[in-house]
């Protein structure tokens, strides 16, 4: 089984977002566009798969709405 170091770097950056305090200091509209930016670079990088980006997306659509209320 081949290790992935890059998509293993770009997935704790995707989790770190919840210790960020720029990000948590952002409003809910900076969140869902900075999730969406760094699922879109790790699709564009080849880190990802389509699928694997559609489920981050999902992520990203869902807690905006969560963050909204």
């Amino acid at each position: 089984m081949a290790i992935n170091i890059d998509q293993i770097n770009a997935m704790e950056a995707w989790f770190s977002l919840r210790n960020d305090p720029d990000f948590i200091s952002a409003t809910p509209e900076e969140r869902y566009e900075r999730r969406l930016s760094l699922a879109d670079d790790m699709k564009e990088r080849g880190i990802i798969d389509s699928d694997e980006w559609r489920e981050l997306t999902e992520e990203a659509v869902a807690a905006y709405a969560d963050e909204l209320g």
